[in-house]
């Protein structure tokens, strides 16, 4: 793009935030050089060197997808990040493209990694730019993200980003050190630690225009059915102190108020002696505040209960760094075409434990079988959201062959059984400190029935794609994920667990296609303990680690999601290694 484009009146507007941040005009190399200067001012790493190849890298990813335009081999040679180099040299017309992997890309060659510290301002920094990610994957269309479509897709997402965009809340398990900016009609239903009400002054809260009587630009009967007197505010103001009430809510702990100007708010007057009666502090001298608060007790002793899963606390105990990346800063994979197969195989597995008798009854007639599950195939059951045409349609016929396999090779169980599949559940695991506990959510496969309340918990490893190879478990991460569930089993749906099956639906020998989980107490005790450790260590964020050894051996930084910007050692020393895979 030649400019950003926005309203020139909207204060919101890339364009206007553009002016009042940066003080340059809305051009891209402009907005580039003045970004690197301030981030330079600010203490982050931008070395000049970065500065100018990241705008090289930026002029050459247009040219490709605008024009189709390859770069030079020794041109791109220039580029630190080989999926760059890459997508910048191949030949041939290009005929979509993946936001999200751009944006990494552009994370990479900004050396956005020496940023990556868990603390003081890279830490903010990097929040933002995960919000940033978040947004990203709203513009990852289904189906096909043509070149065509690219720039206004970008162009919408930073209209949309600059105006009406808010970053996520943090429901997981724990909050970024950073500082949320909020209306009060933002945060509404929220709550932090330390409230700054700023400017609490007259004329403006309470807003002076809250009473005036709305003009509304219709006309005729509808007119005569609204109550415009209504949607105006009462003599009383009692709108406007609805919206303090609501602000002053927020705080969990501290409450700080501010005002300004000659003339005083008439929610400050009434304020002042009810913050004194309160025990709190009314002041205008700063420095008496500051020392007061110094001294005030810090520690808001509770119950933390954090809310969380198997397959994020996977993630934590993968790599603790990977999990602040994805779920505390909020940084979202790349998209690749295969997305979906797992869930689409899955989909499948539920519609035959659903109705298993009649599956069962189809195991004997190939041909038949096949046309029932392609019936369900064609029904939807195999949406697959980013990808089209004939990878599309060899991931769909994939997933019908394994489906097949798994009633033919367990036809004799569908047929005498009866099944629970994806049964949800929450659990409660509490903390070996006794400070609260997290809730575990999930939901088991299937739950064979084989002599009620004795079960066995199978799960569904789907396989092959080789995008889903960062997704796979080592055999000791799926004992503990059947654990946890027969936990769950146990305390929630009151069933007597007897044993866990892992079972892989792509697995050529049927030797290998089963994996038994023991689920004796001893098993389930130390799955409780782990979990309970786990999310103890995510509440006192202990993010710093990198990638924990992998059962045989292998390195996961190689093949991780965030390894072009991760700044953890192990990450650092893969690329410093000559990897080709990031």
């Amino acid at each position: 793009m030649d400019e950003f484009f926005g309203s020139e009146y909207n204060p919101k507007s890339l364009p206007q935030r553009i002016d009042g941040v940066l003080g340059c005009a809305p051009h891209p190399t402009e907005v580039l050089r003045a970004s690197a200067r301030m981030l330079r001012a600010s203490g982050l790493a931008f070395s000049r060197e970065v500065e100018d190849r990241l705008l090289l890298a930026a002029g050459a990813i247009a040219d490709r997808i605008d024009h189709g335009t390859a770069l030079n081999p020794k041109k791109a040679a220039a580029f630190r990040t080989p999926s760059l180099r890459e997508f910048l040299t191949k030949s041939g017309d290009l005929r979509r493209v993946f936001p999200q992997k751009i944006f990494h890309m552009l994370l990479s060659e900004a050396e956005v990694e020496a940023w990556d510290t868990c603390e003081g301002r890279g830490q903010t920094a990097l929040f933002h730019l995960g919000a940033l990610s978040g947004l990203i994957t709203g513009i990852e269309t289904p189906g096909w993200t043509s070149t065509r479509d690219y720039r206004w897709q970008i162009i919408g997402l930073c209209q949309y980003g600059s105006e009406e965009a808010r970053a996520e809340e943090q429901p997981l398990m724990v909050q970024p050190d950073a500082v949320t900016i909020s209306t009060i009609h933002g945060a509404k239903g929220l709550e932090f630690a330390g409230v700054f009400l700023a400017a609490v002054n007259a004329n403006s809260f309470p807003n002076s225009m809250a009473r005036r009587k709305p003009d509304l630009p219709l006309e005729g009967r509808i007119v005569e059915e609204i109550d415009v007197e209504g949607l105006a505010d009462n003599e009383t103001r009692d709108g406007e102190r609805r919206l303090m009430y609501v602000a002053l809510t927020r705080a969990e702990r501290f409450l700080f108020i501010s005002h300004c100007g000659k003339r005083t708010s008439s929610f400050i007057k009434e304020l002042r002696p009810m913050v004194s009666e309160s025990g709190g502090t009314v002041t205008d001298d700063s420095q008496q505040l500051l020392n007061e608060l110094k001294y005030a007790p810090k520690e808001h002793l509770r119950d933390v209960r954090l809310a969380t899963s198997f397959s994020d606390l996977r993630y934590y105990l993968e790599c603790p760094h990977d999990f602040y990346l994805r779920k505390v800063l909020g940084f979202a994979p790349t998209i690749d075409q295969a997305f979906g197969y797992g869930r689409g195989v899955h989909n499948l597995m539920r519609a035959v434990h659903s109705d298993p008798k009649k599956w069962a009854a189809l195991a004997t007639n190939r041909p038949a079988l096949e046309r029932e599950i392609q019936g369900l195939i064609d029904h939807g059951l195999f949406y697959l959201r980013y990808t089209t045409g004939n990878p599309a349609d060899n991931m769909r016929a994939k997933g019908l062959e394994v489906v097949a396999n798994y009633i033919e090779r367990y036809a004799g169980e569908l047929g005498e059984l009866t099944f629970e599949p994806e049964k949800s559940f929450e659990t409660l695991v509490e903390y070996e400190d006794g400070e609260g506990g997290v809730l575990v959510s999930g939901a088991i496969d299937v739950i064979r029935r084989d002599n009620p309340p004795q079960v066995t918990l199978v799960d569904f490893k789907s396989g092959d794609p080789e995008s889903d190879k960062h997704q796979k478990l080592d055999e000791e991460e799926m004992r503990l994920q059947v654990a946890l569930y027969a936990v769950a089993a146990k305390k929630e749906l009151e069933y007597q667990p007897e044993q866990g099956l892992v079972r892989y639906l792509d697995a050529d020998d049927a030797m290998k296609a089963e994996l038994s989980v023991p689920l004796n107490a001893a098993a389930l005790t130390a799955a409780t303990k782990l979990v309970a450790t786990t999310a103890a260590d995510i509440r006192n964020r202990k993010f710093s680690e990198g990638p924990k050894a992998r059962q045989g051996g292998g390195a996961r930084c190689s093949h991780c999601d965030f390894l072009g910007f991760c700044g953890i050692k192990q990450a650092r020393d893969e690329k410093r290694g000559g990897s080709d895979s990031w």
